[in-house]
């Protein structure tokens, strides 16, 4: 059995890594190659020009702009993003009144109301935020003329017109779809703790605030952590929101640019720069490891057991 296990083994791993070598770290090594060049894109002539791209990216006050912006958001829509789970999950799961496995009454339905933003593409719900904040009969404009307000008298041009502004607005928009899908992740972590566990701590008198304090959160870490690289690994990107909310797909208007799209402007509609936008990919990924890495470190504590 042991000398038929390695072939079964192989036949079965080979397949998938090949693809993983082919697909995913050859376009990486190939992109790596590519940022110590002059090459447009569409010539087959290129050549080498070492260090160049980088230290002209160390130069490039545009692109330190679109590493604030994503400085900024990550700041922001991680931390509020996985708050606001972890209180909805809290809700639905040991919320309700008759126990400490009880969620709210219609835990079910908020659950499927919370989640389907989830299910929705990101391109659809830039489109449906840009119908939200348009300053022409908008929903948000339709909202502040009930109570006679006007909305470009708080944010003149608009949410997506202000410069000032409209980073806000797509960080609500991030936030209001991807919360939904962790807290179904948050969910499913809190319904693996043993009811035992909540039980014992009601007759101890714990209140609900103290059980999550010392009994949820602690036990639900590993999913916390893990959601933590995960939304910050995407909040790094977030170029499908951020190109068609902020238009700045080809050009950036308003200020609202991050690396993701100042990369794809550099090498799609800045004279075909992809060697110069390579380099900016190679360092949206070491950013992604760091960020990784830095993450894994700060969050790691002592695993408990239950």
């Amino acid at each position: 059995m042991r000398k038929g296990r390695v072939p079964f083994i192989i036949t079965f791993l080979t397949p998938p890594l090949a693809l993983y070598v082919v697909f995913v770290l050859s376009p990486f090594a190939q992109g790596i190659q590519i940022s110590f060049t002059d090459w447009t894109g569409f010539t087959p002539e290129f050549k080498y020009v070492g260090l160049a791209n980088y230290t002209a990216l160390i130069q490039d006050s545009a692109w330190w702009h679109a590493v604030l912006n994503n400085v900024k958001l990550l700041l922001v829509v991680p931390l509020v993003t996985l708050a606001l789970a972890l209180v909805f999950a809290t809700l639905l799961t040991r919320g309700g009144t008759g126990g400490a496995r009880e969620g709210l009454f219609g835990s079910r339905f908020y659950r499927v109301v919370y989640f389907f933003p989830q299910v929705i593409p990101v391109v659809i719900v830039a489109i449906l935020f840009q119908f939200i904040y348009s300053t022409q009969g908008g929903l948000l404009q339709q909202t502040l003329s009930f109570f006679h307000i006007d909305l470009l008298s708080i944010v003149p041009n608009g949410p997506l017109g202000n410069q000032g502004f409209i980073l806000w607005a797509i960080m609500f928009a991030a936030i209001w779809s991807a919360v939904g899908f962790y807290m179904v992740l948050f969910i499913a972590g809190m319904q693996q703790i043993p009811r035992e566990l909540f039980e014992a701590a009601a007759i101890d008198g714990a209140t609900r605030p103290r059980m999550f304090r010392h009994l949820t959160l602690p036990l639900l870490w590993g999913h916390v952590q893990v959601s933590l690289v995960y939304i910050g690994v995407g909040t790094l990107d977030m170029f499908a929101l951020l190109s068609v909310m902020a238009r700045n797909g080809v050009s950036a208007d308003f200020g609202a640019d991050v690396m993701a799209t100042q990369l794809f402007r550099t090498a799609f509609a800045l004279n075909s720069q992809f060697g110069y936008a390579s380099a900016m990919a190679t360092m949206l990924l070491i950013f992604s490891l760091l960020l990784a890495v830095v993450t894994f470190r700060i969050t790691r504590r002592e695993r408990l057991e239950y």
